[in-house]
């Protein structure tokens, strides 16, 4: 009874720090306005989001010609997602007709210093698309807003996820992670793509 009451006190001061999120089994469910995030057997939320040359990209425009990867990360500052974003560069293999898309709530311009700081590390450049929500509308109508950012400088942004979606649209993979330390690794995307055909 002691170590529960300790352990209580010690989740109310974290709270009240606002560092809760850094503690990945204190981590509530990934919910957005009480709604669970998106997962496997839904229909994928559809947006249109732009890329960083303006053009926009809608997600169901592939519907019914290729499998499409949906990555969320939390933003051009965290070395997490540099990472993350620096292995997916060779997710997909040549000729391979599947859609790589990443997002996050950064504005194209931030956007652009990631890339090239990726670009850097002599492994080649960024392939895929990458795409702003910086109203992180695309964020919240998947469930996937972090609160534990809100009012800070970092407000909307998600929890680390991936979404594998097949052809028709439905979502077939999902890895949300409430420790944004943690990534899925290419290859457990790999086998989730793999499954498709």
């Amino acid at each position: 009874m002691k170590i529960l009451a300790t352990l209580l006190f010690s989740t109310v001061l974290l709270a009240s720090a606002g560092i809760s999120h850094m503690i990945p089994f204190l981590a509530e469910r990934d919910t957005i306005d009480g709604r669970p995030a998106v997962t496997v057997g839904e229909q994928a939320p559809d947006f249109t989001l732009a890329d960083l040359n303006g053009n926009q990209v809608t997600l169901s425009s592939w519907r019914g010609q290729s499998a499409t990867v949906l990555v969320f990360y939390r933003g051009y500052w965290c070395p997490y997602c540099a990472r993350q974003l620096a292995e997916l560069r060779t997710l997909v293999k040549a000729n391979e007709r599947i859609r790589l898309l990443a997002l996050s709530v950064d504005d194209a311009d931030k956007t652009r210093e990631l890339v090239q700081k990726i670009k850097s590390d002599g492994n080649g450049p960024v392939t895929y698309t990458l795409l702003s929500d910086p109203g992180h509308k695309v964020i919240d109508g998947y469930g996937l807003h972090d609160p534990a950012y809100d009012g800070t400088q970092f407000d909307g942004i998600p929890h680390p996820a991936v979404y594998v979606i097949d052809k028709t649209g439905t979502v077939t993979w999902a890895k949300v992670e409430s420790d944004y330390k943690m990534r899925p690794s290419n290859s457990d995307i790999r086998a989730a793509l793999d499954k498709l055909n």
